[in-house]
């Protein structure tokens, strides 16, 4: 007999991955202030620069900040999936998803770029000549890395409004969620103002925990043949 069976008590995958966002964040955050903790201000003598680039233990915290940041897109691509999976079952005849999924890809592209271009630059004087430290680079990679990882906005921003609008079609959150999402969106397209990327780590953790804690969809029983 054909039908739906009542759903399982036991977490899909999807859901799981939902908790992608969150690890994250949390990996983001901290593998930040271990990478960036400390360092000089790029404006500073050069002297000052060149000092600080020189000790290879503060080559090594950049090095192991940038890892564990390229650790936390791994897990933000899971969440990207999942997401994918819950907007794709609740808007399937729409665009929605798709500009979702590209989003996502486009951030975490950038992301991954932005944050090896500065660490590869800053940490580059173990490969040259006495260990030489070039100031006028480093001030390059800071800029060049933020630049790249504001400019993934456009694409954090792309997920956040066509997820808002595909969960609320589907009534599956409040009006007012919504409207938060879709302006979290377009400040998310600005985050080079810096201010936008706190909002951009609200909305990870809410949409993750949200997914995590969604009603998963009951399983089908088998058609008869």
């Amino acid at each position: 007999m054909s039908g739906i069976t009542p759903g399982r008590s036991r977490r899909s995958l999807e859901q799981w991955g939902g908790l992608g966002a969150v690890i994250y964040v949390v990996l983001f955050v901290g593998g930040s202030i271990l990478a960036y903790a400390g360092q000089p201000d790029t404006g500073d003598p050069p002297a000052k620069l060149i000092s600080y680039y020189s000790d290879s233990g503060h080559r090594d915290k950049i090095g192991f900040g940038w890892l564990i940041t390229i650790v936390g897109v791994f897990f933000f691509l899971w969440f990207l999936g999942a997401l994918r999976q819950f907007l794709r079952r609740i808007d399937d005849q729409g665009m929605l998803p798709a500009v979702a999924t590209i989003g996502g890809a486009v951030y975490a592209s950038l992301t991954l770029a932005g944050r090896s271009v500065d660490a590869a630059v800053k940490t580059m004087s173990d490969d040259t000549f006495r260990h030489q430290v070039f100031p006028g680079l480093i001030h390059a990679a800071d800029d060049t890395g933020y630049l790249l990882h504001a400019a993934g906005g456009v694409g954090l921003g792309a997920l956040m409004i066509s997820a808002a609008l595909a969960t609320r079609r589907a009534r599956r959150i409040p009006a007012w969620t919504a409207w938060v999402s879709i302006v979290f969106g377009i400040l998310a397209v600005f985050s080079i103002f810096f201010i936008p990327l706190f909002l951009n780590a609200i909305w990870l953790l809410a949409a993750g925990l949200l997914l995590f804690i969604a009603q998963p969809e009951p399983s089908r029983a088998p058609q008869p043949t």
